[in-house]
């Protein structure tokens, strides 16, 4: 149960930071950029952070990660992690090229690298964990490499430039992931409309969609206990989407999940967008309602057909 939290966990901290890193783009492309610093906090207690470097040029995408243990928590276990990705956006779709993540400070080293050809993966490189009950695992076959997104292209919303990006469409999807290990899905559902509101100047404020998640393991994950399994079922997980200005993309804010320990926040104390006209959202008749974490079931059925990956 624990492992899956901290999976959960790990691979959102990074997918909030790490949104990619990508070949220079054409001089002519408009360039827009996030600086953002997150923090990550367990039953009201500050135990990470980390800074993003976010990049948009043209249809792509290029950031780089810092991230590590903080605080107290830094005299009882040092932790960082560094990474990357390359990929294109468009319109309802995101192709990654490549993922590379790093963490540090374990009992063994932990390194990720991964390609992609039209969401296909094409190679893969991870150090070999040894886990309690890891060879106890899901077979993972090529069909589970194809048609996926690594954890941080995951998180990139691209929905139409110039459009209202408040729409119910950032949610309701299927995110179909492979982290170099295993092969998950995470499928949201429209939760909320609500705002944040900004910490320091300059910092974003203004409209966010709130997602309902369910996490469902399909393949290179150890087999579950009828109590991992129902753990699993009721997570409460929930992430916050906002527009980076008005270039059509979104990308986290906020992340919740509810575990045994308290809840676990993954959170933008600055989040600073230039380059880009602040987002102007349509008119609703919807009120703003603030969600701290929303409860979203896991499918119904296991052979159920997923969602798109992206909006369209």
């Amino acid at each position: 149960m624990r492992q899956t939290v901290l999976r959960l966990g790990s691979s959102l901290m990074a997918a909030a930071l790490v949104i990619g890193a990508a070949a220079a783009p054409a001089a002519a492309a408009e360039t827009v950029t996030v600086d953002a610093t997150y923090t990550a906090s367990l039953g009201g207690f500050t135990f990470a952070g980390g800074t993003l470097h976010f990049t948009l040029a043209g249809n792509t995408y290029d950031a780089q990660i810092n991230a590590g243990v903080t605080g107290i928590a830094a005299l009882i276990a040092s932790r960082s992690a560094i990474g990357g990705a390359s990929g294109r956006v468009t319109p309802g779709r995101v192709s990654p090229d490549a993922y590379a993540l790093s963490i540090a400070g374990g009992t063994v080293p932990n390194d990720v690298a991964l390609t992609f050809s039209d969401n296909r993966v094409t190679s893969i490189s991870a150090s070999e964990l040894h886990l309690a009950g890891w060879d106890n695992r899901i077979p993972l076959t090529p069909q589970h490499k194809q048609g996926v997104v690594d954890p941080f292209a995951a998180f990139i919303v691209p929905m139409q430039p110039g459009k209202d990006p408040m729409t119910p469409a950032v949610c309701n999807r299927t995110l179909r992931i492979f982290d170099g290990r295993v092969r998950y899905d995470l499928r949201l559902v429209y939760g909320a409309k609500t705002d944040v509101t900004a910490t320091e100047p300059g910092s974003y404020s203004g409209p966010a969609i709130v997602c309902a998640v369910a996490y469902r393991p399909i393949a290179g994950h150890r087999i579950l206990s009828a109590e991992q399994q129902r753990f699993e079922n009721n997570i409460e997980f929930s992430i916050w989407f906002v527009p980076v200005g008005q270039t059509g993309i979104l990308l986290p804010h906020r992340v919740l999940i509810q575990t045994q320990s308290g809840m676990l926040i993954i959170n933008a104390t600055r989040f600073v967008v230039n380059g880009s006209q602040p987002v102007v959202a349509a008119n609703d008749p919807e009120p703003a309602k603030p969600h701290v974490w929303l409860k979203h079931r896991r499918h119904r059925h296991a052979d159920e057909e997923p969602a798109p990956v992206h909006p369209d």
